[in-house]
């Protein structure tokens, strides 16, 4: 099998340029991989901080919806059950309502 002059040269070639371009490259893909975990980590915080923000949104509505529901069973005038605003509708600042009767109010309290 012959040698030729050319392959030869293209190989020593090669076999120097293999640790250049890994001193190169390496830095490079180090900085890559560093920006690549540094977006993962804002990612990760966007999202527990956006979560956060939709379980403190569900624990207001969950308290919102307890207290309309206590005051619908405590016969509260004030408070409209149907309606999602807070405080006295614009109808009972205008006309005074009668008070709710609910199923329980009609029963007689024996002590």
């Amino acid at each position: 099998m012959r040698i030729h002059p050319l392959s030869f040269v293209l190989g020593l070639g090669a076999a120097s340029l293999v640790p250049l371009f890994s001193r190169v490259l390496r830095p490079l893909a180090i900085e890559a991989a560093a920006a690549g975990m540094g977006l993962f980590a804002e990612g990760r915080r966007v999202v527990a901080m956006q979560m956060e923000n939709l379980e403190d949104i569900a624990a207001e509505a969950r308290a919102r919806r307890a207290e309309i529901l206590a005051a619908a069973q405590n016969g509260h005038p004030d408070l409209d059950v149907d309606s999602p605003t807070e405080g006295p509708s614009d109808e009972s600042a205008e006309a005074p309502r009668g008070r709710r009767r609910t199923a329980t109010a009609s029963r007689r309290r024996t002590s």
